[in-house]
Formats: C-alpha cells, sequence, structure tokens
C-alpha cells in the first residue's frame, strides 16, 4: 500500500504540476479558452446567460488562479501539507475539469479543452479519461495511510503560491516564455500553411460479396464501391489554416505581400483592451524604421472608426489592415504586440511592455536562430 501511495502521488502530483505551469506559461491562452467555455454555457444554459456572460470579462483572473491552484496543490501534496484537505480540493477541482471536458466531447462544443496549453493538444475525449483516471487516484489516496504535516510544508506553500502566480503575470505581461504556437520566433509561416504530409486514404469496397477494406483502390473492375476516408487527416492537416490579411474594399491580397521581405506588425486584436500608451513609442519606432527601408503595418480586428482615431491620436503615419481577432490572439500575446517578419519566417516579438529599440529589431533580421 505504502508503494501504491507514492506511486500514486507521484502521478497525481506530476500532471497537476505539469498542467498547472504550461497555462501559467501562456495565461492568455487558457483565458481565449475559458471565454469559450463561458460562451457556449452562456448560449446552453439560457437561464443562466447573464451569469456566464458577466463571467467572460475576468477570465484572466480565472485563468492565472485557476493554474496557480493546480500548482499549488500539486506541491501542497508533495510537502505533505494537510494532505486530506489537500485531496478533497484536488477531487473538487478535478470534478470541475471532468464536467468541462465531457460537456465538450459529448456536445461536440470546444474541440480542444486546453488541458496542457497549446503545448499538447487533446482531443475532449481523451482530456475527460485523462481526468477519470485522476479522479480514481485521488479517491484511492484517501483510501491509504496519509502522511503526517511536514513542518516547513506551510511555508513551502505559501512561496509556490507567490512564485506561480508572479509567474503567471509576468507570461501575460511579457510574452510566454517557452512559444509552442506556430508563430514562434523562427518558424516560417508560409511552410506552417501547407499540408504536412500527403493524405492517405482507406477505401471499402465490396469485392464478390465480401467487404473488404484496402489502402489501395482494387483493380477488380467488378468491385463495388462502399466509402472512402483519410486515415491521416489530423497528422497532414497544416499547423496555420487561418491566416489572413486583407484591407476592406480592397481585392488586393494582402496576406501573400505581408510574407515578401521585411516587415514589422503591429498586432491588435482590439482597442477596449490595449495597452494604447505604447502607441507612442511603436510610432516614433515606426518613423525610425521607415528611414531604414523597414516598412509598417498596423493589423488590428477593430473597427475602422476606431483605427482611424487611433492613428490620428498617435499619429501612427503606417497602413492598417483588418485580421481576425482569434487569429492575432494566436500570433502574439500582446496586445498591442510586434513581430517582425522577414519573407514568412517571424524573426522576432515584443510585449507591448518591452518594447525593443530600432537597432535590436534590425539585428534581429540576420540572427540565425537556433
Amino acid at each position: 500500500m505504502k508503494i501504491y501511495r507514492r506511486i500514486a502521488s507521484f502521478l497525481v502530483i506530476a500532471l497537476f504540476l505539469f498542467s498547472g505551469f504550461i497555462k501559467l506559461n501562456d495565461p492568455i491562452g487558457t483565458e481565449i479558452k475559458l471565454e469559450e467555455y463561458f460562451d457556449v454555457f452562456s448560449k446552453d444554459f439560457r437561464f443562466m446567460s447573464g451569469f456566464w456572460e458577466a463571467l467572460i470579462p475576468y477570465s484572466l483572473i480565472f485563468s492565472i488562479g485557476l493554474s496557480a491552484l493546480e500548482v499549488i496543490l500539486g506541491v501542497a501534496l508533495w510537502a505533505k501539507y494537510k494532505t486530506k484537505k489537500v485531496l478533497w480540493i484536488l477531487i473538487a477541482l478535478i470534478t470541475f475539469f471532468s464536467f468541462l471536458t465531457f460537456y465538450s466531447a459529448y456536445f461536440n462544443k470546444v474541440t480542444d479543452c486546453g488541458c496542457f496549453g497549446e503545448a499538447i493538444k487533446l482531443t475532449p475525449w481523451t482530456s475527460f479519461s485523462k481526468d477519470i483516471f485522476l479522479f480514481l487516484l485521488l479517491v484511492s489516496l484517501l483510501f491509504t495511510d496519509l502522511p503526517k504535516i511536514n513542518k516547513l510544508s506551510f511555508k513551502t506553500v505559501v512561496f509556490t503560491a507567490i512564485l506561480s502566480i508572479s509567474f503567471g503575470v509576468y507570461s501575460y505581461f511579457y510574452l510566454p516564455i517557452w512559444d509552442s504556437l506556430p508563430y514562434a520566433v523562427g518558424q516560417n509561416i508560409t511552410k506552417n500553411m501547407e499540408q504536412r504530409e500527403p493524405l492517405k486514404f482507406q477505401y471499402t469496397y465490396k469485392i464478390k460479396g465480401k467487404v473488404e477494406v484496402l489502402n489501395e483502390m482494387p483493380m477488380d473492375t467488378t468491385a463495388e464501391y462502399i466509402s472512402m476516408i483519410a486515415v491521416n487527416e489530423k497528422e497532414a492537416r497544416p499547423l496555420i489554416t487561418d491566416y489572413k490579411i486583407w484591407v476592406d474594399n480592397d481585392t488586393t491580397d494582402y496576406t501573400k505581400e505581408s510574407f515578401k521581405g521585411n516587415r514589422l506588425l503591429v498586432i491588435m486584436p482590439n482597442v477596449n483592451h490595449a495597452y494604447l500608451n505604447a502607441l507612442e513609442e511603436i510610432s516614433i519606432i515606426a518613423k525610425e524604421l521607415e528611414q531604414k527601408g523597414l516598412p509598417t503595418w498596423l493589423v488590428s480586428a477593430a473597427s475602422n472608426e476606431e483605427i482611424t482615431n487611433l492613428r490620428h491620436q498617435y499619429q501612427l503615419s503606417f497602413p492598417a489592415l483588418s485580421a481576425d481577432t482569434k487569429i492575432l490572439k494566436t500570433i502574439i500575446r500582446s496586445n498591442p504586440g510586434l513581430v517582425l517578419i522577414s519573407n514568412g519566417t517571424v524573426k522576432g516579438k515584443w510585449s507591448a511592455y518591452n518594447l525593443p529599440k530600432t537597432n535590436e529589431i534590425v539585428e534581429s533580421l540576420t540572427k540565425v536562430q537556433e
């Protein structure tokens, strides 16, 4: 029983720590996922729509809070701090997660639960199975001999709480330390928009009265076709499927244009939640880059009126283009944020709270990515 408790505790601790740290590294990613859930619940549970809609503005707080709680509880279990109470809290938490993943899987509402952020994508049913496995482990631990409280455990838990929340806040203001998105520095956007491997098909035919599943089309001309499916659709699907940049009432394909030469993109998903004070410095940076022959684009999902007002207020002399909000939030976890592109390859990314000097941007063009 002692060996089982150690193995079960290790698995629980490892999974909660990994899940929590991965999401604290990218709190905006988890925020987006929570907004999806709240939006779905507001439509599916209309009698509580006001409640779910009221939670949406606080998605970031829930993102950092829940992710930090996973880490804190994992460390508390490791440090033997009030183990029984910690186990009950973990059971309550995993029950909540199980509801989310089951709802996603059964009703096909949110196709990626975000359990491990963008680093590891699980299908809803896989996530639900993982949650049930954890639930059973946690319940079983209640029936083992629980360890005594460690005298230093409280200080360890408090230190972990401060550290984990600080890490989440830092990642929010200064971008994720580990960028696992297809727009990370060093990634080529055009390449990530291509099919990753050739599609492979499985054919079902009725041959001489017998149903057969084949990897190639049969040579028998009397074979009766039944169905055909792609067996590697997920593996072949491009990493990027929705990247598109446009200008209203303009037929020019600015998506392809954005991959030509060197270009600095000022990404702004919306105006309401943007750190607008950064635009003054961004305007200066853009003018200095223009003198060096490096163009700047503002790419936003804001309305034309909002962009016109911003350009006038902050003296933004560079072109303004449009893109979908979700794409812009995926490109960079900052609003606004700077993304340097050279022939489709991302050469640099900067948060609005950590803007670079002009020379740093120019030097990034010549850096060789590891």
